[in-house]
């Protein structure tokens, strides 16, 4: 396939955009407990979560002609779903920044905890999103492409240290000296794996712009497809096999680190979600905002397919 989008839901997808309402309760089952849980984690407990979660599905039933799958489709629904966020924020006249990491402290309160500091990262107002979505749909999809192409490559190899490093770089923005410090490496070998790293994601652009801009802003390039397509992030099944203990030790570092150590909030919520639906396979909370969402799209999907 010639995008980032499996066979599962290349297949729900196409139901949907074929009015199959089956398909569009999948989806909508599929993935709104995990969007809740990041909602909560950044708007609170409250009805302000569920509303973004709705309007993020309706989001998605209007873009959907033009969505040409080059994110998955999780990676899709957390973009739309941050956008929602930051009108909330906006709307309540509040300068919040978007960090898609946090530490144990910030998400907890508790300022003794020995979570990862996190730089800033910067507000993703309304204009940094048109400009992005300005960026030529090729050059970015390749971009994603060669760099989910070598995190995979990492996975499989198990170079756990290697995505630490570069989770700390292009995630949290931490200077190498502190990489090297916090991982056990020397200073220089941290720079080594950043250069090569960006070595073989511009070998795989090859001659394109994308390609020479990578040698150029390596940093800048690379932060944001680590922030909006997050290709360090272990798969959801991967996750609950960590919830039940059943992943090798070093796959279990890896996790750790990532969730607990980086604070990855995506991961985190998966972790929520995941963990409600193995405690409480009936959520009345999650059941009732399925209800409101299918109930609110059920006139735009109809809008889709009228002749």
């Amino acid at each position: 396939m010639n995008d980032s989008l499996n066979q599962i839901e290349h297949q729900l997808l196409d139901g949907v955009r074929n009015g199959s309402g089956t398909a569009w309760e999948e989806l909508v089952s599929q993935f709104h407990g995990r969007l809740l849980a990041f909602a909560r984690r950044r708007l609170g407990q409250n009805a302000d979560a569920e509303d973004a979660v709705q309007e993020t599905f309706l989001s998605l039933v209007k873009s959907l002609e033009s969505f040409r799958g080059e994110a998955s489709l999780e990676t899709w629904l957390f973009q739309l779903l941050r956008r929602r966020i930051a009108d909330a924020h906006r709307r309540a006249g509040r300068d919040q920044r978007v960090q898609l990491c946090l530490s144990d402290s910030q998400a907890t309160g508790d300022e003794n905890s020995a979570a990862t500091p996190v730089a800033a990262s910067v507000d993703q107002s309304a204009s940094w999103y048109v400009r992005k979505e300005e960026q030529h749909a090729h050059d970015q999809t390749a971009l994603l492409r060669a760099v989910t192409a070598s995190t995979d490559r990492l996975k499989t190899d198990r170079r756990f240290l290697d995505l630490k490093t570069f989770d700390l770089l292009f995630f949290a923005h931490w200077k190498n000296q502190d990489i090297a410090q916090e991982l056990g490496l020397e200073e220089t070998a941290v720079a080594v794996l950043k250069h090569r790293f960006i070595q073989r994601v511009s070998k795989q652009l090859g001659t394109t712009e994308q390609g020479h801009n990578l040698a150029d802003q390596s940093s800048e390039l690379l932060t944001e497809v680590w922030r909006d397509d997050r290709p360090s992030c272990p798969k959801r099944t991967t996750l609950g096999k960590y919830i039940l203990g059943t992943l090798p030790d070093d796959w279990d570092d890896f996790v750790t680190f990532h969730v607990e150590r980086l604070g990855c909030e995506f991961c985190v919520s998966n972790l929520e979600d995941l963990t409600t639906e193995i405690n409480v396979p009936s959520n009345e909370t999650t059941d009732q905002l399925r209800g409101r969402i299918l109930e609110s799209t059920v006139g735009f999907l109809n809008q889709q397919h009228r002749p």
